[in-house]
């Protein structure tokens, strides 16, 4: 739709809506209509006043209205249609009848959404310029949800400015100060004795019907309003007067704001972590902080003679030290060439950040990218490298000597093969031991190598780096992780300077870390670029496959060259990465990212995406501009040949001015000379001239960048010189002519000099000419270059478009796949092809695919200065990586909100019940002693209650995670063990057959290869890609139970613990209801539970987190479990590795596979029974840890709630006594310190308030009388008619007021 660009210039104009007021438009715009706003229209949308509960596209009225038109002038439409008298709000507040429409633009769409409101019998009209009652009439808002703890409509610090009923109050009155002009109501009875802190009072015809009392001495934020209630002491109670059934017009509001019930600071919390962003979120926790340091000031001098004090200070220090800054660790994985650097980089705002992949293979280390905070400008850009321990250098050094020296004790000749495995072995250690020549390796042993001080002064340590320029950075980075500027060097002037061969580090690295101050990473995001998780070294493989367990979201690099074809989204980097995809439950934690989206061919990709039609005027404007081209360069080579001709004309009129001047200067030296165009002998000069004359065109056109070409005829004439030269020579009597004056003489030399003014004057205009068509050369080709990149732009933007699509259902067809060969190996009786077990369609949809040019967006952004342009892309949004880096800060936004709600729920918690004990002066309730004992062992009784409860919840809890675990994993053991000691004869018999060089994945094993694969436990990658023999072995198991392994923990477990979560949510209620009626009958502490009732929803959240955490701790430790199938694989087979791994001699690799054939077959029957065994241990572990958990966290949220209540009923002083003055000081001093902070939210909410009613002002009517001149025929008409007259055209809920 057209914007209305003069709404932003008018004065009063509404420039900023909420967010509930966006949320509401947008749905409103999803209704196709039929009206047309711009040109100072507007499309009017109204929710209906009985719809605000089903916010949807067809509840609402639409009109076409003019932009003077009113607000009175749609509502009258609206009341019209609707048969109902209604008041309008906008952005959930009330909106002045007078305001104009073009004042309300504020989307700047020419769309505007109100909410009509039912207006009861009775109420009056409201404006809000001169409020009344109807603008507090109670109503919900849409898109808000329920809640009778929140207010209803939103602001800035979440108070309702429009609440009802209207209190008139006694302004911020402090806990200390007094009134003395307050008595108590007649029928309000007083249940303590007077304290400093405000007493508890009672409303008991009021209790009557809500159950409640309002617990006056608590702190100001953790009182629970009842309505009727009138808490009043004679010397210490606020006045609080309830407005029923007073008339708004005789309670005149202040004209700034008017008085409305402002939230406390439970309330904002409440509200906060319900509907808070994560950055409001994070800024509430921050402020909580210094909060929670002065809260802890008046208790901290009373910690070591007071258990209380000590308490409530472990409390705040337990909730200090709380974590909210937990990291989200995104995993980078792709194929070698994929370009992960180069995505990190752009991704990093980094020209070169991240090490360059030019290491070999065996080489590759695991990099993590973190936000760097530190504000040292000498340090901006940081890395801790960590090398791995001696006793992995150690281990690795040994498997690689073995590799490396032959049976005949030497170095092998394989070691210059970089491919082979004695090749990757002389590689690693030559960088290490760069002094040790072939014959020192060959006579060399591991201890001897572990002695050199380099290298045990490194291993184990870390190294840090820090520089204030990347360039610095880089060099310094580089010069440890990677090999290749050292081999790139000089040798020959290290030869000459002597110098020695330094040791390079990179075989000696275990992980790299790089903080840098990358706006992408600065909300929490860690980039953790994993080169492969089977490295040759057991240490960094350990590492990579720790990251792998611990990613919260796995970005997937391809080239999209080679994404849609290799179907690289439905392979997921093979079938093992598949299936621990689905294992690990990371299936929906995948991002798809498409590479080098540059590299494109536009004839290629305009034919294959069908594009033709839409490029086929480009391509016809580059044919005109082509064919334009060819003229201009055509019309230049004319010109420039004719620049030849004029070149030469000088040439000759220079030649001939020479010789007639020479001729001059014979004739004045009293020689007789003659016309020498009439007989002139020729000599070697003006041979020679000619020959000047030849060179000086050919070096003339040269640098027009035109060759001359001789013509034949020249030839032809040059020959005619010659003859005619040698018949001069012969023929002396010749005549001479007459002659020459200088008359004669000068009248020639001019003559020449004018021939060559005029060749030189046509010689200059030839050039301009030729640069004139030069420039227009330059124009088209510059007009070339934009069609070029447009279309190239196209074509790119289609490819990428093809390719999305293209990505998403192959990776919803990955996930079918398994499905179906899950199903099918099920149940084959009833497995039935054509059923879907989810919905794919959707699952193709929440995969996030990014196609990215990181070259591109350098280019954009002013890096990669000796690059040429990147064509196609026109801004840096076009390169998707602004996209990729926002979707990366938005990855972290669930785990930060997550953190800080459950902060913000402690903190709650810890304020409700800190303020309870604060309140409570220790004077005790008004009950005997006998009636004091009484309630107290009511109440410990249903406490004991309670807890044994929780207990036995949290057993049943156990026992259903057992028993699903049981049911969906542990009773398909049998029949897989079968499958897999059935198998496994057949999967060594692969190992040994022999090597197929057509198709290696059919087999078979070079002898290098299968002795490298058992010197290291059975698991080797190289070129061919990763060989796992004891992954080969289980994988029959991990195929047949990967289903149901995710359906477990994806689905079942997480019903199991939210079962949980309800029945204690429901056990806690009960509790309360029964203690809540006891304190009814009795009429002691019903003040104290009212406020407790507050808890309720907390420990609610407690409870949800509570599961929640339990949740990712079950992930956590399932993701290790299922692991540990091909460990105790790899245990079994161990005698058998060594042994393969210590034959030598002839015949060696027939005993070694004839060993590795027997051991296998005497050890398969018990060795998968083992591994099944080993995870089914650490699953049952897993439940008791998480039991554990669970039943620690209800300890302390029953001892809570157990010190709540028996403060509340009994009071922590025993009869007669008097609690100390020291104290009594204490715990007001606690109270004053909840009170300042409840006060200065207050307060903020107030500033908040009056700033909206002025900005609402500013849109208020004028003074009567005075109309606004830019709607005065409409004010004029709404004065003379309350409900106008307007002409309709009602279509599909459209109606034109215009």
């Amino acid at each position: 739709m057209d914007a209305n660009p003069s709404a932003l210039s008018k004065p009063g104009t509404i420039s900023q809506a909420g967010d509930s007021y966006k949320k509401i438009h947008s749905i409103a715009k999803q209704q196709p209509l039929t009206i047309v706003p711009g040109d100072g229209t507007f499309a009017v949308a109204v929710l209906q006043h009985d719809k605000l509960d089903e916010i949807t596209p067809a509840n609402f009225f639409w009109f076409k209205v003019k932009g003077k038109h009113s607000v009175k002038k749609v509502r009258a439409a609206y009341e019209e249609r609707a048969d109902a008298h209604c008041v309008f709000k906008f952005d959930n507040s009330p909106i002045s009848d007078s305001t104009q429409m073009r004042r309300l633009d504020c989307m700047n769409d020419s769309v505007i959404v109100f909410t009509a409101h039912k207006q009861e019998v009775g109420e009056e009209e409201m404006d809000p310029a001169n409020p009344t009652p109807s603008s507090f009439a109670p109503s919900r808002t849409p898109l808000q949800p329920t809640n009778t703890q929140l207010p209803a409509n939103p602001s800035p610090l979440g108070m309702d400015i429009h609440a009802a009923p209207v209190k008139t109050e006694t302004a911020n009155m402090s806990l200390y100060e007094v009134s003395e002009n307050v008595t108590p109501p007649a029928n309000v009875r007083i249940e303590r004795s007077p304290r400093p802190y405000g007493p508890v009072v009672k409303n008991e015809a009021k209790e009557e019907q809500s159950g409640f009392s309002q617990y006056a001495n608590a702190p100001n934020g953790f009182q629970t309003p009842v309505d009727g209630e009138a808490p009043a002491n004679a010397s210490f109670v606020k006045q609080e007067t309830v407005a029923r059934d007073t008339p708004m017009d005789s309670a005149v509001p202040s004209p700034a704001a008017p008085e409305a019930k402002q939230p406390s600071m439970n309330e904002r919390f409440q509200k906060l972590i319900s509907e808070g962003t994560p950055e409001e979120l994070e800024a509430e926790v921050k402020s909580c902080q210094a909060f929670l340091r002065e809260l802890r000031k008046p208790l901290e001098g009373f910690v070591a003679q007071n258990k209380d004090a000590h308490h409530w200070v472990a409390q705040i220090e337990q909730l200090q030290k709380q974590n909210v800054d937990t990291p989200t660790i995104i995993g980078v994985v792709g194929n070698t060439g994929a370009g992960k650097s180069s995505v990190i980089n752009a991704l990093l705002e980094e020209e070169r950040l991240v090490p360059t992949n030019c290491m070999r293979a065996c080489t590759a280390v695991v990099t993590e990218m973190s936000y760097n905070h530190s504000d040292n400008p000498n340090a901006l850009y940081r890395a801790d490298i960590e090398f791995i321990q001696a006793s992995d250098w150690e281990k690795d050094l040994r498997i690689s000597l073995k590799e490396l020296i032959d049976a005949n004790g030497q170095v092998s000749r394989e070691c210059t093969n970089p491919e082979s495995e004695a090749g990757v072995a002389y590689a690693k250690i030559k960088a290490v031991y760069p002094s040790r020549t072939r014959d020192d390796l060959a006579h060399s042993s591991v201890e001897d190598l572990m002695k050199e001080d380099c290298v045990r002064n490194v291993l184990g340590t870390i190294k840090k780096i820090e520089k204030s320029q990347p360039e610095y950075f880089y060099r310094a980075l580089q010069s440890y992780v990677d090999s290749k500027e050292k081999s790139t060097e000089d040798k020959s002037k290290k030869k000459e300077k002597g110098e020695k061969k330094q040791m390079e580090f990179w075989p000696l690295i275990k992980v790299v870390r790089i903080y840098t101050k990358a706006e992408a990473l600065s909300t929490g995001a860690v980039i953790v670029d994993l080169p492969g998780v089977h490295d040759s070294n057991a240490a960094r493989a350990a590492v990579a496959q720790g990251y792998m367990k611990q990613c919260t979201e796995l970005f997937i690099v391809a080239p999209i060259n080679r994404a849609v074809d290799d179907k690289a989204a439905k392979s997921l980097l093979g079938e093992s990465f598949k299936r621990q995809l689905k294992f690990d439950g990371t299936y929906s934690r995948i991002t798809f990212i498409c590479s080098k989206t540059d590299d494109i061919s536009i004839t290629e990709a305009s034919d294959s995406l069908g594009l033709e039609d839409q490029m086929s005027e480009d391509w016809d404007k580059i044919d005109a501009i082509e064919k334009e081209l060819k003229g201009h360069k055509q019309e230049v080579k004319d010109l420039k040949e004719s620049k030849g001709v004029f070149t030469e004309l000088i040439n000759d009129a220079e030649e001939g001015i020479e010789l007639w001047e020479k001729l001059k200067d014979q004739l004045e030296d009293g020689e007789t000379v003659y016309d020498p165009s009439k007989k002139r002998k020729r000599s070697a000069e003006p041979k020679k001239s000619r020959k000047k004359a030849k060179k000086s065109r050919s070096s003339s056109d040269d640098e027009d960048e035109d060759d001359f070409i001789v013509d034949e005829d020249e030839d032809e004439v040059d020959d005619e010189d010659a003859n005619s030269e040698a018949e001069i020579d012969s023929d002396s009597a010749s005549d001479k002519g007459d002659p020459l004056t200088a008359e004669d003489i000068d009248a020639k030399i001019t003559q020449l000099k004018d021939d060559k003014k005029r060749a030189r004057r046509e010689r200059i205009e030839t050039d301009d000419k030729i640069k004139e068509v030069s420039h227009k050369i330059k124009a088209l080709e510059k007009a070339r270059e934009k069609i070029d990149t447009a279309m190239s732009a196209i074509c790119i933007a289609g490819r990428n478009n093809y390719s999305k699509g293209a990505i998403q259902r192959d990776f919803a067809d990955g996930i079918r796949e398994l499905d179906m060969e899950s199903a099918q190996e099920e149940d084959p009786d009833r497995f039935n092809p054509e059923d879907d077990l989810r919905d794919y369609d959707e699952v193709a949809r929440s995969l996030p695919v990014f196609c990215v040019s990181s070259r591109a967006y350098q280019k954009i952004q002013g890096r990669l200065q000796r690059d040429k342009a990147v064509p196609g892309f026109r801004t840096a949004e076009e390169t998707e990586i602004p996209q990729l880096q926002a979707h990366c800060k938005k990855l972290t936004e669930a785990g930060r909100a997550s953190n800080c709600r459950n902060y913000l729920t402690n903190l709650s918690q810890l304020l409700n019940s800190l303020g309870l004990w604060a309140s409570n002066d220790g004077i005790g309730l008004n009950l005997t002693d006998v009636e004091l004992a009484a309630e107290t062992k009511f109440l410990k009784l249903r406490l004991q209650k309670l807890e044994q409860s929780l207990d036995k919840a949290v057993m049943d809890c156990l026992k259903e995670m057992n028993d699903t675990l049981a049911e969906n994993i542990f009773e398909h053991y049998e029949h897989l063990v079968e499958l897999a000691v059935a198998e496994a004869n057949n999967t060594v018999g692969n190992w040994h057959r022999k090597v197929n060089r057509d198709n290696r994945a059919l087999g078979g094993y070079y002898w290098a290869t299968y002795k490298a694969i058992v010197r290291r436990e059975g698991v080797f990658s190289n070129a061919q890609g990763t060989h796992d023999f004891n992954a080969q072995l289980t994988e029959p198991i991990i195929k047949h139970l990967a289903s149901h392994w995710e359906k477990t923990f994806a689905q079942r477990l997480p019903r199991v613990l939210s079962s949980f979560s309800r029945q204690a949510k429901d056990l806690l209620t009960a509790f309360h209801r029964e203690i809540e009626l006891r304190t009814m009958k009795t009429g002691s502490g019903s003040a104290g539970v009212a406020m407790l009732g507050q808890q309720l929803k907390i420990y609610e959240q407690v409870f949800a987190t509570l599961a929640t955490q339990m949740l990712e701790m079950i992930n956590g430790l399932q993701r290790e479990a299922n692991r540990e199938f091909t460990p105790v694989i790899a245990r079994n087979l161990s005698t058998a590795y060594d042994y393969c791994a210590n034959e030598s001699g002839g015949g060696c690799f027939n005993r070694m596979k004839a060993h590795m054939s027997q051991h296998i077959d005497h050890f398969r029957g018990s060795m998968f029974s083992e591994s099944c065994e080993e995870v089914k241990g650490l699953l049952l572990k897993m439940c008791k840890q998480v039991s554990n958990q669970m039943s620690e966290h209800i300890d302390v949220v029953f001892i809570r709630i157990e010190r709540d209540y028996l403060e509340v009923i009994s009071g922590t002083q025993l009869p007669g006594q008097t609690m100390p003055k020291w104290e009594r000081h204490m715990r007001a001093g606690v109270a004053k310190v909840i009170e300042d902070r409840n006060q200065v939210v207050m307060e903020l909410a107030q500033n908040a308030a009056a700033k909206k009613v002025e900005d609402a002002a500013k849109d208020a009517p004028q003074i009567p009388g005075n109309n606004d001149h830019e709607g005065g025929d409409d004010d004029q008409s709404r004065d003379r008619s309350p409900a106008p007259q307007v002409k309709c055209e009602v279509t599909n809920n459209d109606m034109d007021l215009s």
